[in-house]
């Protein structure tokens, strides 16, 4: 499945904005995942393959959220309390109960209070809400334009080519898919990430990307004349 198709196929009903439920909790390192967006994990430590493998079975979400202090291994980590649930798609099993997993993002939530830290950590989370915000025609213009741009670069550069590419006009579609796109296409830093993902309404995430498109845009194209050997004039 697509990316576009993947973010265009989540179901807010599945989790109404505002419940509150208990969910377990997989803090990391550097990742900070977004709603449809694509997070391959190892699950080696025997905490971790319990409750994922209980996730699995049950056809049930875990949470992923960015560690503020602390590491993955070892005693709990403190997180950020802004995350997003995964869903597990695919299932690699290896020797020793070891994993290899896909899962997709799916929603945003807020992370109200640990309730448990012994095996692994599981909290009291609100779901939350995607809201358009203020958002003017002129930024949603630009998003949608620079996303064309960057999906067709990052294609060329893997020898494709897009005839065309699908881009949602409503507000909170195209910030989840830009938002997704740009988070597996870059190395962005984990605190501009984060921010992006903590930032709460669709309009003021798209004013964000549209600067940081801007600049992903221009990093690409220096990459594909570096990359380009000939440089002089083309003969038609």
């Amino acid at each position: 499945m697509g990316l576009y198709c993947a973010i265009m196929a989540i179901n807010p009903d599945d989790f109404p904005p505002g419940s509150y439920h208990e969910l377990p909790l997989f803090p990391l390192n550097n990742v900070v995942l977004f709603p449809g967006m694509p997070l391959p994990l190892h699950i080696f430590e025997e905490r971790y393959k319990a409750m994922i493998g209980s996730c699995i079975d049950r056809d049930e979400p875990f949470g992923v959220l960015l560690i503020r202090e602390g590491n993955e291994v070892g005693d709990p980590a403190e997180p950020h309390s802004i995350g997003t649930t995964a869903r597990v798609s695919q299932v690699q099993r290896l020797q020793e109960g070891r994993l290899n997993i896909l899962t997709r993002g799916e929603n945003r939530f807020e992370l109200l209070e640990t309730v448990r830290t012994v095996p692994h950590l599981v909290g009291l989370v609100r779901y939350i809400e995607d809201t358009e915000g203020e958002v003017s025609s002129t930024t949603v213009a630009g998003v949608r334009e620079q996303y064309i741009q960057l999906q067709r670069t990052l294609t060329a550069m893997a020898g494709g080519w897009d005839r065309e590419i699908s881009v949602p006009d409503e507000a909170i579609a195209l910030a989840r898919i830009a938002c997704a796109t740009l988070a597996v296409s870059l190395p962005l830093p984990p605190d501009v990430r984060q921010s992006l993902l903590e930032t709460l309404t669709a309009g003021g995430q798209l004013e964000k990307l549209l600067t940081l498109m801007r600049q992903a845009n221009r990093i690409v194209a220096e990459q594909v004349e570096q990359n380009t050997p000939f440089k002089g004039p083309r003969l038609n």
